[in-house]
């Protein structure tokens, strides 16, 4: 170890295991939206190609998502969720 270098093992190690358990729990997630949408695509070839072309760009870091689309469409969805439920 040179003297002059920071102490790395100290400064990350309680870190490390905190972000270890972050990334399981947000794979576990995933899968879980995975097998989800999945369940969801086998009733439809059309959606089942949609679903797999998102997973290929998200794969590849392809993907782009209209926020203002996305943010659109999630508060129309809960509007008419709620009007619906009256």
């Amino acid at each position: 170890m040179n003297v002059n270098e920071p102490k790395r093992a100290s400064a990350g190690s309680s870190a490390a295991p905190a972000r270890a358990r972050q990334s399981s729990e947000e794979d576990f997630h995933l899968a879980e939206l995975v097998r989800s949408l999945r369940s969801l695509a086998a009733e439809s070839p059309e959606r089942q190609a949609k679903i797999e072309g998102l997973m290929r760009a998200y794969a590849t870091s392809d993907l782009h998502v209209d926020a203002e689309a996305t943010a659109s469409a999630i508060i129309d969805d809960a509007v008419i969720r709620r009007s619906t439920r009256r």
